[in-house]
């Protein structure tokens, strides 16, 4: 049996989760503006999680190619798409008494999101490894820079304490990854 279409529920059982939490955040800030005006940095760090579980999702269809699975990668894989999920809890936790709604929850926690939002960067490289040397290779010379400005900009944002200034990187990293992807991934297949 292929293992590809087993890891493949799994995988999208967990970015659903992402998207969706996603989603119903940014459908709170639609159904009532009044308590969320002002929140811009917590939109567009909203956008940036939903492309990237999408475009995550389109990346690893190439891991149907993969013939033998071993556990670590399966966990390595699912781990992965999980990292997603903990940003999009981050951007809108559970009820928590004085922070619901707010930016300030983002803002506070701020160091926690960018540190994974870093992290999937790392997952990235080795997830494009574990796709084999032929794999990274036809990526190009713009791949490793993909992934070093992503770095640059979650350590930028990791210290930034001025919510424009997030708002700024966060538009800045999704015209790279919106360039990024109209390169590399016009088909699935």
């Amino acid at each position: 049996m292929d293992a590809f279409p087993h890891l493949k529920i799994l995988i999208s059982l967990i970015l659903g989760l992402s998207i969706a939490r996603v989603l119903s955040g940014l459908s709170r800030r639609l159904q009532q503006p009044s308590r969320t005006e002002g929140m811009f940095a917590q939109i567009v760090w909203s956008v940036v999680v939903l492309l990237s579980a999408v475009h995550f999702w389109w990346w690893e269809f190439s891991l149907r190619g993969l013939g033998t699975w071993h556990f670590g990668e399966y966990v390595f894989v699912l781990s992965y798409a999980s990292l997603y999920f903990l940003m999009a809890t981050l951007l809108y936790p559970d009820a928590i008494a004085g922070h619901e709604e707010s930016e300030q929850f983002f803002i506070l926690r701020r160091r926690w999101f960018f540190g994974l939002f870093a992290l999937s960067f790392a997952f990235d490289a080795i997830d494009t490894l574990i796709k084999g040397q032929a794999h990274w290779q036809e990526l190009g010379h713009l791949y490793p820079l993909r992934l070093a400005i992503g770095l640059v900009i979650a350590i930028l944002a990791m210290r930034a304490v001025a919510v424009g200034r997030l708002a700024v990187l966060g538009l800045f990293w999704l015209a790279v990854d919106i360039g990024w992807i109209a390169l590399r991934y016009d088909n699935l297949g």
